[in-house]
C-alpha cells in the first residue's frame, strides 16, 4: 500500500487493524475455551494401580498443561511483518516446539522404565505412544533447520494448534484409561 493511498483513506487503516485484532482475539478465545475444556482437573486415580503408573498419569496431566505454552506464546501478526519481526516470531515458535519435544521425550522415557506387567496393562488398555510421534517428528516450520534467509517462512499456527490439540486429547485418553484400569485379582 502506498503512502498516498494510506493517508487518503485515513479511517480505513485503523478499521482494518481493528478487524484483524478482533479476528485474532476471537481465535485466541476459542482456543482458550478448548484448552480449558481439555485440561481440566486431574483425574482421581484408583489406589490399585502401581505407583509408577500413577506417576505416569500425573505426568500426562502435567504434559497436557505444558502443551498449552506454545499456542499461548506465539501469536499471529496484525499487519504484515518486517523481516526482523518475522524472524523473532519464528524463533519463538522454534523454541516453543523444542520445549514441547523435550517434555514429550521425558514422558516417553518414563514409559520405557515401566516393567513388563505395567507395559502389558498399557497394551491391554489400548494405549500406545504412536499418537505422540507426529508432534515429535512433525510441525517443523521448514525443512532446513539452519535456515539463513532474510524472509523466513512463517509458522503455520493452525497446523500447530491442530497437532497440539490432538496430542492433548491423546494424553487425556491416556490418563482416563489409567484411571479406569480394572483391578487385577491376582495382585
Amino acid at each position: 500500500m502506498s503512502w498516498a493511498l494510506a493517508t487518503a483513506s485515513g479511517a480505513a487503516i485503523p478499521a482494518y487493524v481493528g478487524y484483524r485484532w478482533w479476528q485474532r482475539h476471537q481465535r485466541e478465545q476459542a482456543i482458550a475455551r478448548e484448552l480449558d475444556e481439555a485440561n481440566g482437573e486431574p483425574l482421581r486415580l484408583p489406589e490399585h494401580i502401581s505407583p509408577r503408573l500413577a506417576s505416569i498419569a500425573s505426568q500426562a496431566h502435567q504434559l497436557r498443561i505444558e502443551l498449552e505454552l506454545p499456542i499461548r506464546r506465539v501469536r499471529a501478526p496484525l499487519l504484515s511483518e518486517t523481516p526482523w519481526a518475522r524472524r523473532q516470531r519464528c524463533d519463538e515458535y522454534d523454541a516453543a516446539l523444542y520445549e514441547i519435544r523435550l517434555s514429550i521425550w521425558a514422558w516417553l522415557r518414563s514409559l520405557q522404565r515401566l516393567d513388563a506387567d505395567e507395559r502389558r496393562l498399557l497394551a491391554e488398555l489400548g494405549l500406545s505412544v504412536q499418537p505422540f510421534r507426529k508432534l515429535l517428528y512433525g510441525c517443523d516450520r521448514t525443512d532446513d533447520v539452519w535456515e539463513q534467509v532474510l524472509w523466513a517462512e512463517a509458522p503455520d499456527l493452525d497446523m500447530m494448534w491442530a497437532e497440539l490439540h490432538r496430542t492433548i486429547l491423546a494424553l487425556k485418553r491416556f490418563e482416563h484409561a489409567l484411571a479406569s484400569a480394572p483391578t487385577d485379582p491376582y495382585r
